[in-house]
């Protein structure tokens, strides 16, 4: 900060001095921009620029070097005068120029960067792999070292170099003759302290080497931070430790961080200790990382300083090498990836896992215990070769194949020679590659299309449908059942028209609406988004004027509506109610009565439309285990299909029937009550969550601010298990409840019988392997730093 004060202050007296000289000046400064300043020795120099282009003008504002050149300074870091030279930037180029405007060099550089001394590191050529090369020039412009680098860095009185071989560039470390002091066969290399250097091998893995090029270490890290003090964080699957600058491990990297302190200790954060617990409490193993999830028999998916992701097993043992990824887990696979490969790992027991397919596959897929993989065969057109194989890695198909599609009905959809057709789970090729389209079968029929058409096949390739036309049009089939299919004409066709033929090849319907199957009828769509109804058997329903037409009601019939008027339609095409009516609203069919409201009042009707109870009630929900809850006079009872009132209007809220229990609620507080009306459960939580398993969550009200611990469980049938003790539970639907009080977790049974203590900071139940994983968070530990 005082930094940038000093340096604004600075430059506003340089430019209020520029301005009282500027009459003595022998060139028109007016308008400079003021760019940067300049000292060499006790010279203070400023580069100043106009209409984009630079000079350099000395303390007393004469001019040192004329504004005529794109840029002056170096291609990277602050304009500086180096050793009475300076860059200059012609164009794309740079060069030398001296400080009497002489050009040392001509602009033939891409890159001008001082260096040791009287050096500079330059480049020529262009960007690119096989463009730019590197090397060094003196201040006089003579080359001293060869350009025939890739790359070069300074580091002290070496040089960081690197060529380009076929892999890629290598590095070395050399001097300013070109003597290699570390060999140029390493993927990488950097500057660790003045005596070692980092540096890595074609696995990427680095090591340790004196400047003289002696090895300290072996390649074992992922990275190596700068020594200080002569000591260095180590990092190792992003695990760290601490090493000495001579090489000698004093802290093995198991730790989730490292830090040296001033006063010659050393604080290590270990990983936080997941336990691996049985329902009895007994401990099987533990595993030290960051975070983890259950993934599958025998897998869990670790985090490392929630950035690293790998997947281990029981014991804690990495499934696959550093070098490899786990791309997913498909059931008893993971898919392995490596360099943009593909390859797969067979997981079908908890203790044993082994590749099966090595990751040199550009695409690939599991399906239904078979994998289906392709490589890319070089083609100019970018063909690929797909196979299938089984869980032990064998090949099963024969040809290859430019495409294979998912299975259905155990069947595979392939494409070869520019054709579809099918093949088996055995790789058999059953109906030949022949069909210019192809879709899935589905209960042993599938959809083709071949020269006339679409038509639809069985599994040994015979026509069930054959390929037609209609008027002259190719048709496309979608399946509804074994006898009938909505067909529609080619796309291509700009009036779209569709119908239903069967197996026959009998046309049953046609129309210029879309058809929609809905699993009982066709709905029948126009371009105005109105809706009709039409039989499977090509009868007409209901005319297409309706805003909404239903799904089936509970096998009994239709609902439609039209502006806000309703009616109901049989299952047979029957109008039992027309939308001459009273109905404001007609709610979806539930234990044979649907809720209808008349005069802004709520009652029901049956499947013909007859009131069977009457519209008196200001709110309703749907009958559900033969109740539902009424809301009359601005309280809610329950009333059964006879309109008795099995349960009295007394409740602020009351809610569905889920078995034989539902959830009321008075006064802010909610309990339990079955169908004749007993509370089962008290009124006195202040919450009730029904669970998938049936069970109850329940809240008690709290009697001071103090009171947090008010959680317990019901059962189905309302009774208490577990009294309101706790901050939170989980019931895992095994019998078992995860329970939480005091930011520790536990495990008791869904009676309340303890099982793991209380102690864990947090408790994750994993239903693969049947344990749970107990977490004890890592704290800081500090000792004196090793000898």
């Amino acid at each position: 900060m005082f930094y940038c004060i000093f340096r604004q202050a600075l430059f506003l007296a340089f430019a209020t001095f520029f301005l009282l000289i500027q009459p003595m000046m022998t060139t028109n400064v007016e308008d400079h921009r003021f760019s940067h300043k300049t000292t060499l020795s006790d010279h203070t120099f400023t580069i100043v620029e106009k209409n984009n282009k630079k000079g350099m003008f000395d303390e007393e504002g004469q001019v040192i070097i004329p504004i005529a050149y794109d840029d002056l300074g170096w291609s990277k870091g602050l304009p500086e005068v180096f050793n009475k030279v300076i860059g200059y930037r012609e164009g794309y180029h740079w060069g030398l120029l001296n400080l009497k405007n002489e050009k040392v060099t001509g602009a033939e550089f891409t890159s001008l960067l001082p260096y040791n001394d009287n050096y500079i590191i330059a480049s020529r050529g262009k960007k690119g792999r096989n463009g730019r090369e590197f090397g060094v020039i003196d201040t006089n412009g003579k080359e001293i070292l060869p350009f025939r680098y890739h790359s070069l860095q300074p580091s002290g009185n070496f040089l960081v170099a690197s060529t380009l071989q076929s892999e890629g560039p290598l590095y070395g470390l050399i001097n300013l003759k070109g003597n290699a002091f570390i060999e140029f066969k390493y993927s990488g290399m950097s500057q660790l302290s003045r005596q070692t250097y980092a540096v890595k091998n074609a696995a990427g893995k680095a090591g340790i080497f004196t400047v003289e090029g002696k090895p300290l270490t072996s390649f074992v890290y992922d990275s190596i931070s700068v020594f200080q003090n002569r000591l260095a964080v180590v990092f190792v699957g992003g695990r760290q430790g601490l090493i000495r600058e001579d090489g000698v491990m004093l802290v093995r990297p198991e730790y989730d961080r490292i830090r040296v302190n001033p006063d010659n200790t050393v604080s290590a954060l270990p990983f936080n200790k997941w336990y691996l617990i049985n329902k009895e409490n007994q401990i099987t193993g533990h595993l030290n990382y960051d975070s983890i999830q259950p993934a599958g028999k025998g897998i869990f998916k670790i985090f490392i300083d929630d950035k690293i992701e790998n997947f281990v097993n029981l014991k804690g043992n990495m499934l696959v090498s550093d070098q490899w990824q786990i791309h997913a887990l498909e059931n008893d696979f993971a898919i392995l990836k490596r360099n943009g490969k593909y390859g797969v790992m067979l997981l079908e027991k908890a203790d044993e896992q082994r590749v099966i397919l090595e990751p040199v596959y550009d695409s690939l897929f599991v399906d239904n215990g078979y994998v289906v993989a392709c490589k890319d065969i070089g083609t100019s057109q970018g063909e690929k070769a797909w196979a299938v194989f089984d869980k032990e890695g064998r090949k099963l198909t024969y040809y290859s194949y430019q495409k294979i599609e998912k299975s259905s009905d155990g069947f595979f959809v392939v494409k070869r020679k520019n054709h579809w057709g099918f093949i088996n789970a055995k790789g058999e090729e059953i109906v030949p590659c022949q069909y210019i389209e192809a879709a899935p079968f589905r209960e042993g029929k599938a959809r083709v299309d071949f020269i006339e058409g679409q038509g639809i096949i069985d599994t040994t390739g015979a026509w069930l449908v054959k390929p037609f036309k209609k008027n002259g049009v190719k048709l496309q089939l979608q399946y509804i059942n074994d006898n009938l299919y909505i067909f529609r004409t080619d796309k291509q066709y700009a009036t779209t028209a569709y119908g239903l033929i069967n197996s026959n090849e009998d046309e049953v319907y046609s129309t210029y609406a879309e058809l929609i199957d809905n699993g009982n009828t066709v709905w029948e769509k126009d371009a105005n988004g109105n809706y009709g109804l039409v039989s499977y058997e090509g009868k007409r329903m209901l005319e297409t004027k309706h805003d909404s037409i239903s799904q089936l009601q509970e096998d009994t019939v239709y609902i439609f509506n039209k502006e806000d008027k309703w009616g109901i339609l049989s299952k047979t095409g029957k109008i039992l109610k027309n939308t001459n009516n009273t109905f404001q609203e007609l709610q979806p069919m539930s234990d044979e009565y649907m809720g209808v409201k008349i005069n802004n009042k709520f009652g029901f009707v049956d499947a013909l439309g007859r009131l069977r109870i009457a519209n008196r009630y200001d709110s309703i929900t749907s009958f559900q285990s033969g109740l539902s809850a009424v809301k009359i006079m601005g309280k809610w009872g329950y009333i059964n299909k006879s309109e008795k009132l099995v349960v009295q209007p007394q409740f602020d809220r009351a809610y569905s029937f889920k078995g034989q229990l539902a959830i009321v609620e008075l006064n802010g507080k909610f309990g339990l009550v079955n169908k004749s009306g007993e509370t089962i459960l008290p009124l006195v939580y202040s919450k009730i969550n029904r669970t998938v398993t049936g069970n109850y969550i329940v809240e008690r009200a709290k009697t001071s601010d103090s009171d947090i611990k008010n959680v317990g469980l019901v059962s189905s049938e309302g009774k208490l298990l577990i009294y309101p003790k706790y901050d939170k539970l989980q019931d895992l639907g095994n019998n078992y409840v995860i329970i939480t009080r005091d930011d520790n977790y536990g495990l008791v049974t869904k009676f309340g019988e303890n099982k793991i203590p209380l102690k864990y900071d947090t408790l994750i139940y994993d239903a693969y392997n049947e344990i749970y994983l107990g977490l004890e968070k890592a704290t800081w530990e500090t000792k004196p730093i090793p000898n």
